[in-house]
């Protein structure tokens, strides 16, 4: 698997845990769970983070000169 398509799927993991992270801070919070709620929302941001470094190293292969 190359580089630009790893980084492509990566991208598409990274978010689906952001999503489900968040799902749970938004339960923990209604559920009065507040230890899980700092727990959840670290995993979210550091996915966040993932995400965004994926992105970059995708579109950086994506849009190489070829030569």
């Amino acid at each position: 698997m190359d580089k630009k398509r790893a980084a492509f799927l990566s991208i598409f993991l990274f978010l689906a845990v952001n999503i489900v992270c968040l799902t749970k801070v938004i339960e923990s919070y209604y559920g009065q769970e507040y230890g899980h709620v700092y727990t959840y929302m670290t995993v979210a941001l550091l996915s966040t983070l993932f995400a965004v470094a994926a992105f970059f190293i995708w579109r950086k292969e994506e849009y190489k000169k070829s030569k």
